[in-house]
């Protein structure tokens, strides 16, 4: 049976990537892409979701605006890692998709009820739209099936501070009432999206992928590529995005351990941090299913065979 998604996201290169995966995947029926602030400005990643949806056959999915700051803090934006547009070195054509006329949040909340128990939420941005959404209509939360969050790390150091992912520490308090919210939630941190890095070697085995598929992600990993290998000493880039998207039609990629998960949100040092209670030292049941293995060629290969068929 094919899952009903809504794409929460703030396309980005990982996040555009993960857009072509949703869109070769027949398993998956798109019913909307929400769009948030994160890696650039939520407009420029409206744009972006919009010429992304053009660019991969997705011109009947709706796209909605959403939260262009932050609940508490102020906007962080990552365009030394994404580029100024937001999708590194690539360029496409402007889109002729209009953008729907409902909010994100309303977006969200209409689906849901449209499809009671039947919508997964795969949030790959900072999860301001979906903390929106909880808090305008509490009723939602027994009506989704389940949250998939690209998002924090367990034991790996953060890529945003010391101890702090980028999408947590661009909107903690939203992932704090998503995760207090107590839906069946998911996530997939650092721990494992580190190890799949997309290396020259991977963009080689595109070479009888469209011309245009294989020229977009060549163009926007290679911005990539030089951001993590000029400040984190990395050969490749770690595509985030794809791994939580290819979870939900090959859920065998990861290792998914059930755990209590909180959030720091008052430490000067850890503010962000997500933690996990291996040791079941709290007493409290466990809140979030965490991926923290991960088949690393499995999902290349998956990733690699699945886009070429755009």
């Amino acid at each position: 049976m094919a899952t009903r998604l809504i794409l929460d996201t703030d396309p980005g290169i990982d996040d555009a990537l993960a857009i072509l995966l949703l869109a070769a995947s027949p398993e998956i029926i798109l019913e909307a892409i929400t769009v948030t602030h994160g890696n650039t400005t939520v407009d420029k990643c409206l744009a972006n979701a919009l010429k992304l949806a053009d660019f991969a056959g997705l011109q009947g999915v709706p796209i909605a605006r959403g939260a262009s700051s932050p609940l508490v803090k102020s906007l962080t934006v990552a365009e030394e890692t994404h580029g100024d547009g937001g999708l590194g070195y690539a360029t496409l054509p402007d889109s002729k998709i209009l953008v729907s006329p409902k909010s994100a949040v309303d977006t969200i909340i209409d689906l849901v009820h449209q499809y009671p128990n039947e919508i997964t939420i795969l949030a790959i941005g900072p999860l301001t739209n979906i903390a929106l959404a909880i808090h305008k209509d509490p009723s939602i939360i027994k009506l989704i099936d389940r949250i998939v969050v690209m998002g924090g790390s367990i034991h790996f150091p953060g890529n945003m501070t010391p101890d702090c992912e980028y999408n947590v520490f661009c909107d903690p308090e939203a992932f704090d009432i998503v995760l207090r919210a107590g839906l069946d939630f998911t996530l997939v941190p650092l721990d494992v999206t580190y190890k799949c890095l997309f290396t020259k070697g991977h963009v080689a085995k595109l070479s009888d992928a469209r011309p245009a598929v294989k020229t977009f992600i060549e163009d926007s990993t290679r911005f990539y590529m030089e951001f993590h290998d000029e400040y984190q000493s990395i050969d490749g880039c770690a595509i985030n995005d794809p791994l939580a998207a290819a979870i939900l039609i090959k859920p065998d990629l990861v290792e998914l351990r059930d755990y209590y998960m909180t959030i720091e949100l008052k430490g000067e040092h850890t503010k962000g941090k997500t933690s996990v209670d291996h040791y079941k030292v709290l007493g409290k049941p466990a809140n979030a299913k965490v991926a923290m293995e991960v088949d690393v060629e499995g999902f290349m290969d998956f990733f690699i065979e699945r886009v070429k068929t755009l």
